[in-house]
């Protein structure tokens, strides 16, 4: 896992440095890419949390878990931390390999103060869809389907083009969504240039107040999700579960 996140932050970082030419008329590519990345890294953490509650569930550790006082409870909020901390740190890194390796992305203190609350918003704003998630997965095709409309997503929330080349429903759709949102901060603190925004202008008392509203709802619903979810582990769902993933392994 360790060497798969430095290879992800090298890789992320080398494209920044190397792309430093002219993509559109007003911003370089490699820093805009780089600003996004910070970001836009914080959706990750919804399949994170969708892939380690399957493991969780086939490996029967949310029907222990359910049986535990309060167990389903402390399991959501262990889950929660141990997320955002991988997550900020990842973010962290990049921003650090940003000021230390990419010249065109000139990165000041108080840009790196602006920029962690930002990215630790971001972050906790797509936990509760990571819970949404892991409670459709529940077998080796659910749970390689659920890479897809993140990955979607993630591809199409200005991360690494101008959102003016997606069409106008793309547009529409991540208004409403954190993907969008926490890579427009990054951008308006890091690079303030806004030539890959919807409308081609910053918005960022809105980019939090959707963050926020994610956090607060998104939350409440987490709680009825989880709870909802752990009340269908039983040893039974553990065995039909456990057997349809032998039956689509071919074992």
């Amino acid at each position: 896992m360790s060497v798969a996140l430095l290879a992800s932050l090298s890789a992320i970082v080398v494209v920044g440095r190397n792309t430093q030419v002219n993509a559109e008329a007003h911003a370089t590519f490699g820093p805009m890419f780089l600003a996004s990345s910070i970001g836009t890294i914080s959706c990750f953490i919804t399949l994170q949390i969708a892939s380690e509650t399957y493991i969780d569930r086939i490996g029967g550790a949310l029907l222990r878990v359910r049986v535990l006082p309060r167990g389903p409870l402390a399991w959501a909020i262990g889950k929660t931390m141990s997320s955002i901390t991988q997550t900020l740190v990842f973010q962290g890194a990049i921003l650090l390999g940003g000021a230390l390796f990419v010249e065109a992305l000139p990165v000041s203190t108080s840009q790196v103060l602006a920029c962690l609350p930002l990215i630790a918003l971001s972050a906790i704003a797509t936990v509760p869809l990571g819970f949404l998630v892991g409670t459709f997965v529940r077998g080796a095709y659910s749970f390689m389907a659920s890479y897809l409309p993140i990955f979607a997503l993630v591809g199409t929330s200005g991360f690494f083009m101008p959102m003016d080349r997606l069409p106008s429903w793309v547009q529409a759709v991540q208004l409403v969504l954190p993907t969008y949102w926490s890579g427009h901060l990054t951008r308006w603190v890091l690079v303030g240039d806004p030539s890959w925004e919807v409308g081609r202008a910053f918005s960022p008392a809105l980019a939090v107040g959707v963050l926020v509203a994610w956090t607060v709802l998104g939350f409440a619903g987490a709680s009825f999700i989880v709870r909802r979810s752990f009340r269908k582990e039983t040893i039974g769902s553990l065995a039909r579960v456990q057997s349809t993933i032998r039956s689509q392994s071919g074992l």
